[in-house]
């Protein structure tokens, strides 16, 4: 997405210079791209929207693939706590115990937000203040438009004499499933009857699938306030679901047409369900679901052999540096973009251009961190059926070679856990390897959420001069290496090479 938002002011004269890029998603073989605005400016205009949208397909070439959203910049105090306490979680996770609500005061006068963040002074004499206060600081301005001023402020609480090791040991890639019987399904498409164990759920994540007994079924009416229904009146139900684990706070919103299957529902039916977790206003993890089904689960007295726990079978690697002589000394060679995300550049290899019948037979990938690619992901997946002989000819992947491979559906759940909360890219990755990984993703119930880069349509943006858009064209004009094209860990490599090379500074 390099120089969008400058493209989109010198198109239309700096009449919107108060863009900004929130994230650009790739979701059922479209490319979102969303961007957004503050809370007081007025509305775009359908023909606003239309033009801006025009332009954005023409320029990245792409003209049926490109959905381009707006999203109004709230700076409502409690989703900014919670977003600080996500930070904390995710990139602090020592810090994290010592923080609650109550440590995070705000105020805000129109763009300008004051947060005040209060730990204990000895904790506070272990960190570095400034480094934090930017992060948080970086954190925030990518989520938000406003100008963010960060404290952090000690005082003489008591530290508590024990802190839980959940809080600060990051969760396994090891997710715990079992099976259940499905009976009947009620809202939503399929579900593949393996849910996970509530207990075993602490933090916020996606297409999360959940069975249990359900207790407390309330239903709520509202106004719809936005959208062609405006002004009409929609339902959602709440209950509780319980599996003997732990239980969660769950919310549907509930269609006209399926709120007689709510009707018919009873206290301690089980039901199988998919949904979103996330992290609710009172602190509390919710369940929001889209599908429901009916189940019943495996008595104790029946085989055990049915509960499922996903064993890894992709064990990702670390890969050294190779220079040291700069140990003491970070030079930042990379822009914004490449030094504050995690990215995972990734290839495949498959018998076939055709996404809804071909199969998967390897990936790779390698994860870049602060501008250095520092982990390999590499594996080949069995096929149901053999591998032609052209696309042997063209990959050197035989149908030896993946005579013992793990099934892609094993690889894929590894993948998934690998590159959650990263940047994804790759080579035309939109365009071909994304509906390989989504079509497979969907069959598991997985959502590949992450932001999506296009390497091959940031060369395109670019004003490399270049005789074609091919991979390899576009490694030999950097003067770099590709061995072995057509093997999935070696174009991932050569295409993050790629991308770092586009993001220099």
């Amino acid at each position: 997405m390099i120089n969008l938002l400058e493209e989109i002011n010198l198109k239309f004269q700096g009449k919107y210079n108060f863009l900004k890029l929130l994230n650009v998603v790739y979701e059922d073989d479209i490319c979102i791209i969303t961007f957004l605005y503050p809370y007081f400016i007025n509305d775009f205009t359908e023909i606003e929207k239309e033009s801006i949208e025009k332009f954005v397909k023409e320029f990245l070439l792409l003209n049926k693939n490109v959905k381009v959203k707006f999203k109004k910049s709230f700076l409502d105090e409690k989703l900014i706590i919670n977003d600080i306490l996500d930070f904390f979680k995710i990139n602090k996770k020592g810090l994290y115990p010592y923080l609650s609500y109550d440590k995070i005061k705000i105020s805000k006068n129109i763009q300008d937000v004051e947060i005040n963040i209060y730990f204990n002074n000895d904790i506070l004499g272990l960190i570095d203040e400034f480094a934090i206060r930017n992060d948080i600081k970086n954190f925030l301005e990518r989520k938000y438009i406003a100008n963010f001023y960060i404290n952090i402020i000690g005082n003489n609480e008591v530290l508590p004499s024990e802190i839980k090791a959940d809080d600060i040991t990051p969760i396994s890639n090891k997710v715990k499933r079992y099976n259940v019987i499905l009976e009947k399904k009620l809202i939503g498409g399929d579900i593949i009857p393996k849910p996970e164990f509530i207990g075993n759920i602490k933090k916020a994540k996606t297409s999360v699938i959940l069975a249990g007994f359900i207790d407390n079924i309330i239903k709520k009416t509202f106004l719809i306030k936005k959208g062609k229904n405006v002004g009409k009146e929609k339902s959602l139900y709440t209950f509780n679901l319980n599996d003997n684990s732990g239980k969660i706070e769950c919310v549907h919103f509930c269609a006209k047409s399926n709120e007689k299957i709510f009707e018919n529902l009873n206290n301690l039916d089980f039901l199988l369900c998919v949904g979103n977790i996330k992290l609710g206003l009172n602190g509390q993890l919710v369940y929001y679901i889209n599908k429901i089904s009916k189940a019943n689960p495996i008595l104790e007295n029946e085989k055990q052999e049915n509960i499922c726990i996903h064993k890894q079978v992709v064990h990702p690697d670390l890969l050294p540096r190779n220079d040291q002589s700069n140990m003491f000394e970070v030079k930042q060679e990379y822009n914004d973009f490449i030094m504050k995300n995690n990215i995972v550049v990734f290839d495949i290899e498959t018998t076939g251009l055709d996404f809804e019948n071909d199969e998967i037979t390897e990936i790779g990938a390698v994860k870049i961190e602060k501008g250095e690619i520092t982990q390999r992901f590499s594996s080949f997946a069995k096929p149901k059926n053999p591998i032609p002989f052209e696309v042997q000819k063209l990959t050197n992947i035989t149908n030896e070679m993946v005579e013992n491979a793990p099934k892609i559906e094993d690889v894929i759940i590894d993948f998934f856990e690998w590159s959650r909360g990263c940047v994804i890219s790759g080579y035309n990755v939109i365009g071909f390897d994304m509906k390989f990984i989504k079509k497979i993703a969907n069959n598991l119930n997985l959502k590949f959420d992450n932001e999506v880069v296009d390497t091959m349509m940031l060369v395109r943006q670019s004003s490399l001069k270049v005789t074609n858009y091919k991979l390899g064209t576009v490694v030999k004009f950097f003067g770099l290496v590709l061995n072995d094209a057509h093997r999935a860990f070696n174009d991932a490599f050569a295409t993050a090479k790629v991308l770092l090379e586009l993001n220099k500074k």
